[in-house]
């Protein structure tokens, strides 16, 4: 996650940077125990739906005050 801040209560889930030579957008999200998980490769969005539901329930993925994208967001770069 380079030097960006990670996620946290606020804003718990963090999407990396959008890479044309990757087939995936690494995501990372802060539990409610305050933990993180380790970076998850997902795909497409619907894989990141999945994982944050997962880690994470009730997270609206529609409030952009949930989550923070590096860039581009909701693009994915096997959706060319």
């Amino acid at each position: 996650m380079s030097n960006l801040q990670p996620p946290n209560q606020d804003t718990p889930v963090f999407v990396s940077a959008y890479d044309t030579n990757s087939s995936h957008r690494s995501v990372v999200v802060c539990r409610l125990d305050d933990s993180l998980t380790e970076p998850q490769p997902c795909r497409a969005q619907r894989d990141m739906h999945r994982f944050v539901e997962h880690e994470r329930p009730g997270t609206d993925l529609d409030d952009p005050s949930q989550i923070y994208w590096v860039d581009h967001p909701g693009k994915w770069p096997h959706e060319r």
